[in-house]
């Protein structure tokens, strides 16, 4: 498979449970390691990725040149390291540059993972140590970035994210390219199904036993398990909430009061309607 087969999302939408997934699939359902199979499907921003292809250190470099150059290494790494990886980035141009940090002729194919922004505004809180009004305000935000200047150097180098809604379409109306949309909601009710049309769409193993072996290696439960067992390195620094929370659907009915479940349905109203989100 040649160029890059992204696994694109808005934070906090599901993305680690299908890299996960993934990692288990291509060693034949076998147990994950957190700490080592997900590097399997790398993290397209990851500074060490990033400086490699790039011949030259990003922390030497200004935010606005690392957006400018993000579309060149992308197409270094589409041809020399091609394969699957995440990205949080939107499929836009960021301000001041021409293409997005990943262009389509650098990308293979996406899988979008997009998730219920009620559910999403409280991951998020969770996983940065943010307010639910916080999250909601970032939610709405279009300049939201991550991978920026920190205490320490950050791991990743910064990706723009944008508001959800311009995240979610940025991805889903993108020209040329061939796109899988899949929603964190139908995964958790159907997993055999949705995990299947996954595999199919990456031209891997899609019979039922194998889907099936890769799905009970990758169960929330392993995973959460696994993390209170040996920690888990990409959990946010500063959180002290574990990376695998609750992992369900639906929880913003019971934990977000209204004035923030109405915020949200104000701000990205039209993108949930669209996707089915009511």
């Amino acid at each position: 498979m040649s160029g890059l087969t992204l696994l694109a999302s808005y934070p906090k939408s599901g993305n680690t449970w299908l890299r996960a997934f993934l990692a288990s699939h291509l060693r034949g359902g076998e147990p994950v390691d957190l700490n080592v199979d997900l590097a399997r499907i790398g993290n397209l921003s990851a500074r060490a990725l990033q400086d490699r292809h790039a011949g030259l250190e990003h922390a030497d470099l200004t935010p606005h040149e690392v957006a400018l150059l993000r579309p060149l290494t992308s197409r270094r790494i589409a041809h020399q390291q091609p394969g699957f990886y995440k990205v949080h980035d939107c499929h836009l141009a960021p301000p001041g540059a021409h293409e997005p940090a990943t262009p389509a002729d650098a990308i293979n194919r996406v899988v979008y993972i997009v998730r219920d922004p009620r559910d999403v505004a409280i991951s998020l809180a969770h996983h940065f140590g943010w307010s639910i009004a916080a999250s909601v305000d970032q939610m709405a935000d279009t300049t939201f970035r991550i991978g920026c200047s920190s205490p320490r150097l950050n791991a990743n180098v910064e990706q723009w994210v944008s508001s959800w809604s311009a995240h979610v379409e940025s991805w889903l109306d993108a020209a040329g390219l061939r796109l899988l949309l899949l929603r964190y909601e139908d995964l958790l009710a159907d997993p055999q199904q949705r995990f299947t049309e996954l595999c199919r769409f990456l031209d891997l193993d899609d019979t039922r036993p194998a889907v099936s072996r890769s799905l009970e290696a990758s169960r929330f439960s392993v995973l959460a398990g696994q993390e209170a067992r040996a920690g888990f390195r990409e959990r946010y620094h500063t959180s002290t909430a574990p990376f695998f929370r609750e992992g369900g659907a639906g929880g913003w009915r019971s934990a977000l009061a209204p004035e923030p479940a109405e915020r949200l349905a104000a701000d990205h109203g039209r993108v949930m309607a669209r996707l089915g989100y009511r």
